[in-house]
């Protein structure tokens, strides 16, 4: 599996975030087709899977927040590189409390990530 990661860098962890019910109908989204909440959870987990199993990631998942209909998109709210967590500002009002959120997370697990959190924007 290391073949899958050359050129990347070197991971440890990932961090990712539940679907929330929410998902289905107030995620933003540049199309007006409909969610399958279910298939969503479905592929969810796959990645989940492949991130552990293939990969050998540790994954950290939190919990979905049906406040935050867009939050399993964890992705959009921090990039980590080296030793720093650089923390988004997101273009849409919506999805601002999620960085909050992020930048938390990442602020009480600094020992298990060993990371500096940058808030950018």
């Amino acid at each position: 599996m290391a073949g899958l990661m050359a050129g990347f860098g070197r991971y440890t962890h990932a961090v990712v975030r539940g679907v929330p019910a929410s998902l289905a109908k107030e995620a933003l989204r540049s199309s007006q087709a409909e969610v399958d909440l279910a298939k969503a959870r479905k592929e969810h987990e796959a990645y989940v899977d492949v991130l552990r199993t293939r990969l050998g990631l540790e994954v950290v998942e939190l919990p979905a927040d049906e406040s935050l209909p867009d939050c399993v998109f964890v992705e959009d709210a921090a990039v980590v590189f080296g030793d720093t967590a650089l923390i988004t500002r997101p273009g849409a009002e919506s999805r601002r409390r999620e960085v909050w959120e992020c930048q938390g997370m990442f602020h009480s697990m600094t020992e298990k990530f060993d990371v500096k959190v940058e808030v950018w924007g």
